[in-house]
């Protein structure tokens, strides 16, 4: 048997005449934790050996971890996650970790986990994911899920628990650009005609002179509504609403309703509205108070309520702004496209892309820029063509 120094490494022959290798990591208690590597040549065991040693001595080596993939996601989100995520997200994740992960890769060890295996289980989920069986993912889940797998990752990397991340090596499918939808002049016009008849027409005037989420504008408050008939008038965005999977498992509701931050501390923000649009908003809150003392309602304080008085579902919501459309004869876009409309009409105004992209919430220029695109690249064809006035 051949041995290096104690605490070192060591070389030798089995009985079985197989070349194996040894070497001293640590000691814990006093007793030495040694890695074992083998091969069919003395020349591959010392390059193994000599590999474990440079590792140990400049601080790179890992004990590859015997716990599953499913075991540490699992870990993960309840350490990392719980208490830092917003409630829509955690559901998300314990989604994709129950139900997506667990069933599949969910018993493969952290250290086996390959790149092969994610990017085939991401071919799986793409084609046939959904958990009705109706398809694929869509891109954008398959993103989100993505995400939650390299973070999760990305932690146990740091902890020393696997070598490296392995989702760095695998590609999820590429997000497709959907078209931005708007209303065009003549169909906003249109709208705003008939949105006075309507008991949600308030809803969608604001949100058309504001362009909120659909979750700031039926989650906004009147708390943080400053009406100044005669002065500067303004909405502060600091709560939304959403319907999300119900935490509980033992409930009898599968989802329930909740108020929640904004999405990111960028849509935190405060939007200036036009005196007439203050002035609806005055007289909207006279006839709410009307409707609340008539009935016998409890105020929840919101500035968009339910027939019934409670808080408008999200969904309710867009399925009446649907309807809305279908009645009048005007082109059917979701609510999401009251936000586009907003913005287009914004800069076809003149309103400068930094100044829109805060009124919107975005994190970043960039952002604004991307979505919009098709309105400032008709701009600048319209002011280029404005060039012509100085040609001689």
């Amino acid at each position: 048997m051949s041995k290096k120094g104690n605490s070192e490494g060591s070389i030798y022959k089995d009985k079985n005449g197989r070349w194996r290798g040894a070497v001293t990591l640590y000691c814990e208690n006093g007793v030495p934790k040694r890695k074992y590597v083998s091969g069919k040549t003395k020349r591959d065991v010392t390059e193994k050996v000599n590999k474990l040693l440079n590792d140990v001595k400049y601080n790179d080596y890992t004990e590859p971890s015997k716990i599953t993939l499913y075991e540490w996601l699992s870990t993960w989100f309840d350490m990392y996650c719980r208490g830092e995520l917003k409630p829509t997200t955690l559901v998300n994740y314990e989604t994709f970790i129950e139900r997506h992960i667990k069933p599949t890769i969910g018993n493969v060890k952290l250290c086996d986990l390959n790149p092969l295996m994610l990017q085939k289980f991401y071919q799986e989920k793409y084609r046939n994911g959904k958990l009705d069986g109706s398809g694929g993912l869509s891109p954008k889940t398959m993103h989100n899920l993505h995400t939650m797998i390299h973070t999760g990752l990305d932690k146990a990397y740091k902890m020393g628990y696997v070598n490296r991340n392995v989702s760095d090596l695998v590609t999820p499918p590429k997000m497709v650009k959907k078209e931005r939808k708007f209303f065009t002049v003549e169909e906003q016009t249109e709208l705003q005609k008939h949105l006075p008849y309507e008991r949600i027409g308030m809803a969608v005037l604001l949100d058309l002179y504001t362009g909120l989420r659909v979750g700031e504008l039926l989650g906004l408050p009147w708390k943080n509504v400053n009406l100044n008939l005669n002065g500067d008038s303004y909405i502060k965005i600091t709560q939304t609403i959403s319907r999300i999977q119900n935490p509980d498992r033992n409930s009898t509701k599968k989802t329930i309703l909740t108020f929640g931050t904004p999405k990111t501390t960028y849509s935190v923000r405060t939007i200036p509205l036009l005196p007439e649009i203050a002035e609806k908003l005055s007289l909207h809150r006279e006839e709410q108070e009307r409707l609340i003392t008539e009935n016998g309602w409890t105020d929840t304080g919101l500035v968009f309520i339910s027939s019934n008085g409670k808080p408008v579902d999200p969904k309710n919501f867009q399925n009446s702004f649907k309807a809305m459309l279908k009645r009048y004869n005007i082109r059917v876009i979701n609510v999401h496209g009251i936000r586009h409309t907003f913005a287009t009409r914004s800069l076809e105004s003149g309103m400068d892309i930094k100044t829109l992209s805060r009124i919107l919430g975005h994190s970043s220029i960039q952002i604004s820029l991307d979505l919009y695109a098709h309105v400032t690249d008709q701009l600048q064809a319209e002011h280029m063509a404005n060039l012509r006035n100085f040609l001689i």
